[in-house]
Formats: C-alpha cells, structure tokens, sequence
C-alpha cells in the first residue's frame, strides 16, 4: 500500500451531491478499499456530470454482515433499502467508509480538463491511488470549500433507533 494519502472514488452525481450536502455520510462498498483512517477521498461523479466535485476524509471503516451495516448506517448511506439490497445482491458481507469534512472543489475540474492536466487520465471503476504529483495538479487552480452538515445524530440516538427498528420487525 502507497503511503500517498489520496484517492480518487467515481459515484453516481447524486451520491457525491448528497456527500456534499452532508445528508450521505457513509460511503459503500462490495469490496474492501486498502486505505487508511485520514485518507482525503477525492468524489468523482459519473457522466453525465464527470467532474472531480468535491473531497472528504475517511474517519473510519467498518466491515460487516448486510443486515449489520444496514441496521447501523440506514440513515447515512443516502439509499433506499431496496436500492442497498440491490448492490449488494450476491454479496455475503459488505464495507462502510465512513466519511468527514467533506469540501467541494470550486471550479470543479471535468473529465476534459482532468485529461489535460493528467495524461491518461480514465476514471476509476472502484478507486484509483493518487501520486503526490497528480494531487499537485488537481489542487492547481482549484480552491476548498467545507460544506455545511447537517447536525449528525448520536451514536446513542442510532442506537435508541435501531432498537426501535429491531423491536417494530
């Protein structure tokens, strides 16, 4: 593992907007993402939007069983539980990325000018590591701006809902 404290992670355009606006604060995977606790996560968007839009930081990884991560993190993965069910259908056990500090990156670069600034540039099907050098260019002209959250619900709030959950099924 490279000691580079950078990724780089595509999304849907919603789900970078919603990590924006502070209403998703937990990202999802099917596999495991090899970084560590204080990585700076760059938020690709997919096309039709295909900008680099924004940062935040990984403040924790959590792995576990579907019906654990679904019980702990319902209400800061931004989705549905159909839509959870559905990608992670096939899958025995899934990963949280648990997110902070979130910034958008104004102007946010789009895919022609990543292309131009990084020669070869392809976004990531699930992430890229980012060199010292590309970080250098993605910062060039750009400036950082923390978005304002929404306040966060306690741990204990999560848990008094969670039992409530468990207690109504």
């Amino acid at each position: 593992m490279s000691d580079c404290p950078d990724i780089l992670i595509s999304l849907a355009p919603a789900y970078t907007k919603a990590i924006l606006e502070g209403t998703k604060t937990v990202e999802l995977r099917r596999r495991k993402v090899h970084a560590k606790v204080g990585t700076r996560i760059w938020l690709y968007s997919k096309v039709p939007t295909a900008r680099v839009e924004g940062t935040a930081r990984i403040e924790r990884f959590q792995e576990g069983d579907l019906k654990g991560l679904w019980a702990e993190f319902s209400t800061e993965v931004g989705v549905s539980k159909k839509e959870f069910e559905a990608y992670f259908r096939g899958c025995n056990k899934g990963y949280a990325i648990v997110l902070t500090g979130a910034c958008a990156v104004t102007p946010a670069p789009d895919l022609t000018a990543m292309r131009q600034r990084l020669t070869g540039f392809h976004p990531p099907q699930f992430f890229k590591r980012l060199e010292p050098e590309e970080v250098q260019i993605l910062l060039k002209g750009c400036k950082m701006r923390s978005v304002d959250r929404q306040p966060s619900v306690s741990r204990q709030e999560r848990y008094r809902s969670r039992a409530t959950r468990r207690l109504m099924t």
